[in-house]
């Protein structure tokens, strides 16, 4: 019943994913019926509605398994396409003042997912808001192997709100849309403008790595296919 209905809400729709949270607390069987049930009224709306139809991409699916890091679980084979990253956000914390931090994390990442995919992120409702490094944190998340995910209000610095008897209830505050045009503007620009280069680039997500060696800061060279970037990190200014 519950397919069914889920997947109506596809076939009406056209819905093309599902982010399935605290997805240990169903059986695996259960998620792939899902994705079976969902793929099928996916292709069935793009077929009705090739007017509305945003591409021809099959449906996807991500999932929340708290822990899960960079490894291809048995979620893979029952249905998801990418998995939560809850290693990434103090991986990343731990590289605010030197981006060449990251280098064995990234490479290691790029290497990994070349057969599978996870989903990153720096500030969660289940854990914390990062506002680490100001406007750095952008190069921290977007230059990241893989896919990731912006959190509301990490390109504008939201800030931790009140939390009542639930201690983590600061980090799902009100959206500061003053901040976007205001006081956050220029932070907001610098993600905008990092996200559009990842979004025509897919070698920063999907690409092999290959660590420069440089006499001053850090680089590295992504490839996928006929796509291939390279990014240079000059240091403190």
């Amino acid at each position: 019943y519950l397919t069914h209905w889920l997947s109506q809400w596809v076939r009406d729709y056209g819905i093309d994913g599902f982010r399935v949270d605290t997805a240990k607390h169903v059986e695996l069987p259960a998620w792939q019926q899902l994705k079976t049930e969902a793929s099928a009224a996916l292709r069935e709306w793009k077929k009705a509605n090739p007017d509305k139809a945003l591409d021809d991409k099959p449906f996807w699916m991500t999932g929340e398994a708290w822990g899960h890091g960079v490894m291809q679980s048995d979620y893979y084979r029952h249905g998801f396409d990418a998995m939560i990253n809850f290693d990434y956000q103090e991986q990343a914390a731990k590289a605010v003042d030197c981006l060449a931090q990251m280098d064995t994390t990234w490479q290691q990442m790029a290497e990994k997912l070349q057969g599978f995919n996870v989903l990153s992120y720096l500030s969660s409702h289940d854990t914390r808001l990062f506002r680490e490094g100001g406007d750095k944190a952008a190069e921290l998340l977007l230059l990241a192997p893989g896919a990731v995910q912006i959190f509301y209000g990490d390109e504008s610095s939201r800030p931790f709100g009140p939390t009542g008897s639930d201690p983590l209830q600061g980090t799902r505050s009100d959206m500061n849309w003053q901040d976007v045009s205001g006081k956050s503007a220029a932070n907001v620009a610098h993600w905008q403008k990092i996200s559009q280069f990842r979004a025509r680039h897919p070698a920063i997500g999907a690409g092999k790595q290959t660590t420069l060696s440089l006499k001053q800061g850090y680089g590295f060279v992504r490839e996928h296919g006929d796509d291939k970037v390279l990014v240079i990190w000059a240091g403190q200014q």
